[in-house]
């Protein structure tokens, strides 16, 4: 007699994260921050009544880049929060990653 053998369930793969939002955003930050402080020094000085300092200035715009940066970590902080929730299934990915079929 022969022997029927179940058929064998193939395991998909993990689900993953194929977008490069984080990617961008971890790229372009800094290029912000720093248009975000040339910004700043822009209008300090512009601005018609704002009589300011150099030192008022320099702080006017470390403060924009600093707010900058602070907003591009945070953000990044929930991307990787993201990233951790569809790998452990909780979440669903924003475009799922697939692979060719060889």
């Amino acid at each position: 007699m022969s022997e029927v053998e179940a058929p064998v369930q193939a395991v998909g793969e993990p689900v993953s994260e194929g977008s490069w939002l984080g990617r961008g955003v971890a790229l372009f930050t800094p290029v912000f921050a720093v248009a975000a402080g040339w910004l700043a020094g822009v209008v300090a000085q512009w601005v018609p009544g704002a009589h300011l300092d150099e030192t008022q200035v320099t702080s006017f715009m470390v403060a924009a880049t600093t707010a900058a940066l602070g907003a591009g970590w945070k953000w990044l902080q929930g991307w990787q929060q993201h990233e951790r929730l569809v790998a452990e299934g909780k979440a669903a990915p924003v475009k799922t990653r697939t692979k060719a079929v060889k």
